[in-house]
């Protein structure tokens, strides 16, 4: 057999968990973090410092204790880590997935959805859930958990412009408790 016919299984991916990050994930979360900003390296046009790695200003703050409305989880597929995700207040008294990252053996599997919606349902109220639309496949994901959270009753929108790229585009819905 050719070795291109050969693909690798994927990983377990389920169950899904969500793990509270504390004090004694900094070092997971942190090299988490690193693999996010390279994917997002692209698409910022962002490179790694002279050490090698990626500003993440978010995570250092939330690391750093700075702001006690930030919330992290480790997402755990399978007993194994898969990724994390981060919160925030919103002005409006809602709340934003400020940071999502699923590694990529297991994007495609369903974990990230899983994820999204359990933290979703965490904080019912008014969600706001910012994106690029020049991420592939994103705005696809982001619609499809919206959907799955609260049917058709999602909106976006375009942020306004930063200097040095696209705007953001957010898609923002309400949840009850």
């Amino acid at each position: 057999m050719p070795w291109e016919a050969a693909i690798p299984p994927r990983p377990p991916s389920h169950p899904v968990a969500l793990i509270p990050v504390d004090r004694s994930h900094r070092a997971v979360l942190g090299n988490l973090g690193q693999l996010y900003r390279h994917d997002l390296s692209e698409a910022y046009g962002h490179l790694p410092n002279d050490d090698g790695t990626f500003n993440d200003r978010p995570l250092d703050r939330f690391l750093a204790g700075v702001d006690p409305q930030r919330r992290a989880w480790l997402i755990a597929a399978a007993g194994r880590t898969a990724g994390f995700a981060m919160t925030t207040p919103t002005e409006d008294g809602g709340t934003s997935i400020t940071s999502f990252f699923i590694v990529r053996a297991l994007r495609r599997t369903g974990v990230g959805r899983a994820a999204a919606v359990r933290i979703i349902a965490l904080f019912p109220g008014r969600w706001s859930i910012g994106f690029q639309r020049y991420n592939p496949g994103v705005e696809a994901f982001w619609s499809q958990v919206a959907t799955q959270v609260v049917g058709d009753t999602w909106k976006t929108h375009d942020g306004p412009a930063p200097e040095s790229r696209p705007p953001d585009t957010f898609l923002t819905f309400s949840t009850s408790g």
